[in-house]
């Protein structure tokens, strides 16, 4: 039985009703995006380890709109091979994250959070794979974050 903090049983049954007339939305981050060019906005960039537990970069960006507009994508950046590595100092570089070397990144990858790019989507066999193409100024006055500007006409929405 489910208990509230005060030890209290909870009552779901009041719930039922409401539950079994809510409306649910099946358009969630987890159906895969579309191929093609999207404008999204970098929320964060962090360091984790993979399920074997090699290091990776990981960027989760949000998509500005309006098609698809809030829906978030991940992108992940191994650190292994010498192959990672020039993918990985790619995206930054683009980003416009310059590093004299890969361990300054700790320390600077809070300078890639609000950063707006241009990411295209590329299915190749069962893969899809991200490309960060270009990093998008925003027109004076507005900042990374709020915005601004039109996308090209090229962009998926």
């Amino acid at each position: 039985m489910l208990e509230d903090k005060g030890n209290n049983p909870l009552d779901l049954e009041q719930f039922d009703d409401g539950y079994a007339a809510a409306e649910c939305d099946a358009d969630t981050d987890a159906v895969e995006l579309p191929d093609g060019k999207y404008q999204m906005i970098v929320e964060k960039a962090e360091f984790q380890s993979s399920q074997k537990g090699n290091p990776m970069l990981v960027w989760r960006f949000r998509i500005l709109g309006p098609r698809y507009a809030g829906r978030k994508h991940w992108h992940r950046n191994m650190i292994v091979t010498k192959e990672n590595l020039r993918w990985l100092k790619h995206d930054l570089t683009v980003a416009g994250l310059e590093l004299g070397k890969l361990s300054d990144l700790p320390n600077r990858q809070g300078d890639l959070s609000g950063v707006t790019l241009e990411v295209q989507l590329k299915t190749k066999g069962e893969r899809q794979n991200t490309f960060i193409n270009k990093r998008i100024r925003r027109p004076e006055g507005t900042t990374e974050a709020t915005g601004g500007g039109t996308p090209p006409d090229d962009f998926v929405f």
